[in-house]
């Protein structure tokens, strides 16, 4: 996930000084990341069930997707 926001940054930094502004990003710790991710887990447990009790197909593949990705990176070797 770092490299990521780090390739992110990276891309953000460029537009700032083409634009010649500068605005400072977001650098997450890996405890905020990680924070992120079980507040993501949970809401896509919900999003889940309220697609499964309700019959909503959107809802419980977008839960379902949702879920998987945090996850993954719950689950992650990195720490």
């Amino acid at each position: 996930m770092h490299a990521f926001v780090g390739k992110l940054n990276g891309s953000f930094e460029k537009i700032n000084k083409f634009f010649r502004v500068s605005i400072q990003l977001p650098n997450p710790s890996q405890k905020t990341i990680r924070v992120g991710s079980v507040f993501g887990t949970v809401f896509g447990l919900f999003l889940l069930i309220f697609g499964l009790i309700g019959g909503f197909k959107w809802s419980t593949i977008g839960g379902s997707l949702v879920v998987l990705s945090n996850l993954g990176n719950l689950l992650s070797k990195k720490k």
